[in-house]
């Protein structure tokens, strides 16, 4: 897991992940990346063994943003459906606004998700310890409080991914489908948003 980094480290992390996004991870290059990071591979080294454990770095640091910010929502003062609210929020801003980290991990995935596999482990010994941060636990909370009804926590997590993914894998399709312009963006999310909100929530509660 990613620790606070130095200005000259967090900038051979950005060009890295610049280069492993747009050129994959046996297509990258180190010259490449200490050219983008206006540094020379000699200092890349000095931080970094060769070019997986760059990569494996990388998507440590993406995959640590990805989990702060849901289990920055799930920490939050407030009722179960509020959370599942701001985890749903979590995620589409990820999704969408993040698309260089979202590309990064979907590669990743499609490739096998071998590093990304050790990296979840490392991340796993932390949720054992802070089960309170992860998103399943939210949903298990409503469901133990008598506000949702009892549902399989890990799947309604699932579905929830599912349904917050798909506008971000199919982005350009999506909008030539349905004309979404640029400037009409941010309200569609907003919608998109409410709607995977109310969906999940309608199946969620006790009536």
């Amino acid at each position: 897991m990613i620790e606070s980094l130095g200005p000259k480290e967090e900038r051979i992390l950005n060009a890295a992940m610049q280069v492993f996004v747009e050129k994959g991870r046996h297509g990258a290059r180190m010259q490449e990346i200490a050219d983008m990071a206006k540094a020379n591979k000699a200092m890349i080294h000095y931080y970094y063994t060769n070019k997986d454990s760059l990569y494996e770095e990388v998507l440590d640091a993406a995959l640590g943003e990805t989990f702060g910010e849901l289990a920055r929502a799930a920490a939050i003062e407030a009722s179960p459906e509020e959370k599942v609210r701001r985890i749903i929020d979590a995620y589409v801003e990820f999704y969408i606004h993040r698309q260089d980290l979202f590309q990064l991990l979907l590669r990743e995935i499609t490739g096998g998700g071998q590093t990304l596999r050790k990296i979840v482990l490392r991340y796993k010994d932390v949720f054992e310890r802070q089960p309170e941060i992860l998103p399943a636990q939210v949903i298990q909370q409503g469901t133990d409080a008598g506000v949702f009804r009892p549902l399989n926590a890990q799947h309604t997590l699932m579905s929830l991914m599912g349904m917050a993914i798909v506008y971000a894998l199919g982005r350009s399709i999506i909008d030539t489908i349905l004309g979404i312009e640029d400037a009409e963006l941010m309200s569609f999310l907003e919608e998109r948003r409410r709607h995977i909100a109310d969906l999940l929530l309608n199946g969620l509660l006790v009536k």
